[in-house]
């Protein structure tokens, strides 16, 4: 392996093909489903889902790759410099977006890995580069887990940890499951030769936080992040008029939720205030406005880097969830409750990520993230993968005023490209610092 610290200086600003292309290649890729003022919708697998994944296609075979995707849809263009039986490096992001969500989050991953590539594909091209790995730019399916939950199918099918059937058969608010939408825009099974388990796999991704905004020309150099625990919990009462029936007789799932909501919030407050808490989506049937709810269903969402203090916290809001049900005559049913695991990034290539970033001038800060990424799914599966993180002005995700500026975008893409050059370059892969 390269060491990490005789990565050769290089100026984040310095133009490359995959500098000069990376503003038109992002603008196209991001605005696919983006309204101004609006956002985007790009949910999973949509007719916008996959306009973008025909525009990245077309994108990448004009730039030389091979396009290939898998059972659960990511998409994968392989650039096979190293030959058959190379190991494969990978780096990328996801093209879905939340509902109303910004322009920035995940685009910028998969679209600077295509520009990286650009760069690489030039300096090969030119005899200047002898590539040892093969790469692919890669897009994986569902990682928001705004259509379909969980988040991460994608990322999780690909590294083995979730099945393949199960990650096809989760379904939509409408039933609709993620095999069956997956055929409606053309990926209902494999196409090409997918890359196998890589060497490494590295994620460009907008910080989502403010440290980076506070400390210029800084690169996130990301070394864990925090476990998060979700439960999907629902109350099933009884569907009556909302005029004559009797307050006595209601037995209102509605209420029953709102109780949780409110419980949920107050004994995390109380007893756990520096976990992150939501209860971020809410689904009431029949949602009439003269019928007593007859079921209602919340997604409740606990975040921390201690996954004991989530465990803890976690069981106290179930006993709260019992007793919102108790007191209005209606019945609990928890359909989920999971834990995703902290991730530990790989050692070896936090290093790399430092030592490229000073390397281009950027002041390497490390860090964890507190969302999560693709790249915790497979670091969690024993891939050794890398997390860095750009700027992202006030801090503001998920949100139509989502930006980064392009000088951070630049600065992110420089050391993308630096990156995964000595990553396909090394003869023994990344290694462990």
């Amino acid at each position: 392996m390269t060491d990490a610290r005789s990565v050769p200086p290089l100026d984040a600003g310095a133009e490359t093909p995959g500098a000069a292309a990376l503003p038109a290649a992002f603008a196209r890729l991001a605005d696919i489903g983006h309204s101004p003022g609006d956002g985007v919708m790009r949910l999973t697998a949509s007719a916008t889902d996959g306009a973008a994944r025909r525009a990245l296609a077309a994108w990448m075979e004009g730039a030389g790759a091979r396009m290939a995707h898998d059972g659960i849809g990511n998409q994968f263009a392989c650039f096979d410099w190293a030959g058959a039986g190379a190991p494969w490096v990978l780096a990328g992001s996801h093209l879905d977006a939340q509902p109303n969500g910004g322009r920035f989050d995940g685009v910028l991953g998969v679209v600077a890995a295509g520009c990286a590539a650009l760069t690489l594909a030039a300096e090969r091209a030119a005899g200047r580069l002898a590539p040892r790995a093969n790469l692919a730019v890669v897009n994986w399916t569902n990682e928001e887990g705004a259509r379909f939950q969980p988040s991460l199918i994608g990322s999780t099918v690909f590294a083995g940890a979730l099945p393949l059937a199960a990650g096809l058969a989760c379904r939509d608010r409408n039933g609709v499951s993620l095999g069956e939408a997956l055929r409606t825009i053309g990926y209902g099974s494999p196409a090409g030769v997918v890359p196998p388990h890589p060497r490494a796999y590295v994620e460009l991704h907008v910080e989502q936080g403010r440290r980076l905004e506070a400390t210029a020309g800084s690169i996130g150099a990301v070394e864990g992040t925090w476990a998060a625990r979700k439960m999907q919990v629902s109350w099933e009462g009884r569907a009556a008029h909302t005029g004559p029936t009797p307050m006595a007789e209601r037995r209102d799932a509605l209420l029953a939720a709102a109780r949780a909501i409110a419980g949920f919030e107050d004994a995390v407050a109380r007893s756990w205030p520096e976990l992150h808490r939501s209860a971020a989506r809410l689904e009431v049937e029949p949602n009439s406005p003269n019928v007593v709810v007859r079921r209602a269903t919340v997604w409740f969402e606990l975040r921390h880097p201690d996954r004991a203090r989530l465990i803890a916290a976690g069981d106290a809001v179930r006993e709260v969830f019992e007793q919102a049900a108790s007191a209005t005559g209606t019945r609990l049913e928890i359909a989920s409750d999971a834990t995703r695991a902290a991730a530990s990034m790989d050692a070896g290539l936090v290093a790399r990520v430092e030592a490229t970033a000073r390397a281009c001038g950027l002041l390497p800060l490390r860090m964890a993230s507190v969302a999560g990424h693709d790249a915790v799914a497979l670091q969690n599966a024993g891939i050794p993968s890398a997390l860095v993180l750009v700027a992202s002005t006030g801090g503001i995700a998920h949100h139509p005023d989502e930006f980064t500026a392009p000088a951070d975008m630049q600065a992110g893409l420089a050391v993308l490209t630096a990156l995964l050059r000595g990553l396909i370059t090394d003869a023994a892969g990344p290694g462990r610092a």
